[in-house]
Formats: structure tokens, sequence, C-alpha cells
């Protein structure tokens, strides 16, 4: 289906991309929470949302998702048509609520996304790479949210990373991000590539977590309105990065800092998500 039927099923408004009309999407995937969005959403699929901001775009860019559409009734605002127009992502809006929209499309053949990966599909190089970067992250700088992660993915594109395990390092370092936005002051994410895995640090400044087996569980957060408006705060952010970790360790001080290490191996023993 291209983005142009997609745009006369829902009758829809076109925001960015009207020069991408003819691109073909398969699969689409529906979810307000960014944190869901970043768990099961594929690369290429169309994103149906209800997030009017650029936090939207942000993830869509961090997952190569191929275009969203805003439901609902609701636009798109500035600053999200801006980053969408800079980072080549069509927006489309709809005045459908989301089960509409969902049900129209499925009625005309969309797909909805697999989250399982198929180990046997992933085609994984030990390549002989070798490199380490740092990316500092200020915290409640809600509009930088995702540029740490973004570069991330950037970098280990350069270097010949196979996709699914780019993806898969970008989620973490995006959920970490996020995370050290939402409740630190400071704190800087680190990426070390080895031949065999690829290591993510997160090392933040501020309250630290009193209790990090309640902070663990899916559901459990923190979050205060801003952090929630944003899509963010379901209390999905630290088991997201368990999920797509092969290894994953984390320790926190009140009234300190958290420090979490993430590690994604790039042999064919790939956690299955």
């Amino acid at each position: 289906m291209t983005l142009a039927e997609v745009r006369d099923i829902l009758k829809a408004a076109v925001y960015t991309g009207h020069d991408h009309l003819g691109l073909e999407v398969k699969t689409a995937f529906s979810a307000d929470l960014m944190s869901d969005v970043l768990a099961f959403a594929q690369p290429d699929c169309l994103l149906i949302t209800g997030i009017t901001n650029a936090q939207s775009v942000r993830t869509a860019f961090a997952l190569d998702i191929a275009a969203i559409v805003i439901c609902r009734g609701k636009k798109p605002l500035p600053e999200a048509v801006e980053m969408a127009g800079e980072l080549g992502i069509p927006i489309l809006a709809t005045a459908h609520i989301m089960f509409e929209t969902c049900g129209l499309l499925f009625q005309h053949g969309m797909a909805g996304c697999r989250c399982a990966v198929n180990v046997a599909e992933v085609n994984i190089s030990l390549g002989t790479a070798s490199f380490e970067s740092g990316h500092r992250v200020q915290g409640r700088n809600f509009s930088e949210a995702g540029r740490a992660a973004n570069e991330i993915k950037k970098t280990l594109r350069t270097q010949g990373i196979p996709e699914e395990i780019v993806r898969r390092v970008a989620v973490v370092a995006f959920e970490a991000e996020v995370n050290i936005i939402s409740y630190a002051d400071h704190g800087t994410i680190f990426c070390y590539v080895a031949p065999e895995q690829i290591s993510l640090e997160a090392i933040d400044r501020g309250p630290g977590i009193p209790d990090i087996d309640l902070a663990m569980q899916e559901g459990y957060s923190t979050a205060d309105d801003t952090i929630r408006s944003l899509g963010f705060g379901a209390g999905m952010g630290l088991a997201n990065i368990k999920r797509f970790s092969d290894t994953f360790e984390i320790s926190s001080e009140v009234n300190k800092g958290t420090y979490l290490r993430s590690i994604i191996n790039r042999h064919h023993d790939i956690k299955e998500l």
C-alpha cells in the first residue's frame, strides 16, 4: 500500500512528505506510548499515533519508521512538522480515532508489525571495528531527546553493523537517554564496540533509584505530567532496556545517581525478543 493510498483511505491531510506519497508501506503499528513503539514497532512500518509533538518524530527516526499517521483529528505541532521535514519522515493526519484508522487500513490489506525476531534472518558480520564514543545528556532538556541515540545509530551504520543490531542498540540508547532527561540532573551515555559485542553504559547524576526491583517492574513509574504528555512515563524504560539486552546490569545510590550497562552480542547467539 502506498502512502497515497493511505491518504485516500483515511481521508488524511499531508503535512510533510508530499514527494514521498509513492512510498510503499506493508505493515503498521499503533500506540501513544513511545516506549511501546520502541519495544515492538519494526523498521519501515507506518506509525499510527495520537502524539503530535516532536518525540514521535524522534522515535520514528530512531527506528527507521517509514511514516507517521496522527489520528483522532489532531494536528502535528509546528516543531514536529519542521523536524519531520528535515529528517524526511512523512506525516499524515486523519479525523478517525485510532481504532477506526487501524481497522480501515487492515480492511484494505495492511498487516500489523511482527515483533518477534527470526534469528536465522539476521545477517551477522563479526567485523574488526573497535571504537568508543561518549554523549552528554542534560536533564529536563526534552527538546534534545533522541539526539544521542541517533548519533550512536549513525555511527554504528558507518561501521557496517547489521541493521537488527543497530536497532537494538538504538532502542537501548534511546530509553537510557529519556531516563536521564526525565529524572536526572545530567548524565553521559558511552558506546563501546568490540568484534563480538556492543556495550552501552549510562551514568547519571541525580536522585538515584531507591528501589531498583520496583523500578524494574513493567508499568511502575514516577513520571510527572510533563513526561507523560510526551508519550513516555509508562514504566517500560528499564524493562525495554533489559528486553533488548543480552546482558543487563544496574546499580543506583540515592541522591547520587544511577549506572546501567547493556551488552548486545554481535554473533549468532542473539537473544530472541
